[in-house]
Formats: C-alpha cells, sequence, structure tokens
C-alpha cells in the first residue's frame, strides 16, 4: 500500500514545469479584487510563492513583494 501510494504522489504531485509556469502566471498576471479580503488575497500569493519554492523555484521575497503590488486591485492606485 505504501508504494502504491508512493507512486501515486509522484505521479500527481504536480512537480512539473507546467505548474512551476502556471503558478508563476497566477503570481505576476493575476488582479486582486476589492470583493474578497484582502489579506486573504496575499496569503494565495505567498502560498503560491512557497509552492513554488518546494518546487525548485524559489522567488526572492522582493520579487513576491513586488508581484503584490502590481496586482493590486485600482482601488489600491496609491500603493503602485
Amino acid at each position: 500500500a505504501s508504494d502504491a501510494w508512493t507512486k501515486l504522489c509522484e505521479r500527481y504531485e504536480g512537480k512539473g514545469k507546467q505548474t512551476i509556469a502556471y503558478l508563476i502566471g497566477e503570481l505576476f498576471c493575476g488582479t486582486l479584487s476589492d470583493e474578497s479580503p484582502m489579506e486573504t488575497q496575499l496569503n494565495s500569493m505567498r502560498h503560491k510563492a512557497q509552492i513554488l519554492s518546494s518546487l525548485g523555484q524559489s522567488l526572492d521575497d522582493t520579487l513576491v513583494a513586488i508581484a503584490m503590488v502590481i496586482s493590486l486591485p485600482p482601488s489600491y492606485s496609491t500603493l503602485r
């Protein structure tokens, strides 16, 4: 059973370059919304950066902060 679980994890864990590309796209091409709590959305971005790090694609904290700032909705334009 353990071997089967390990093989399933290896197969479906999402460690490929497509997953890395998707997460980077989510970080840098997304726009945050005024409709949801900002803290939740920013935490989601931090989580994506942590996943990238676990996949071997670490991003500098400054780069993640820049992604957050450029993703802010228009109502936060004074912070840009």
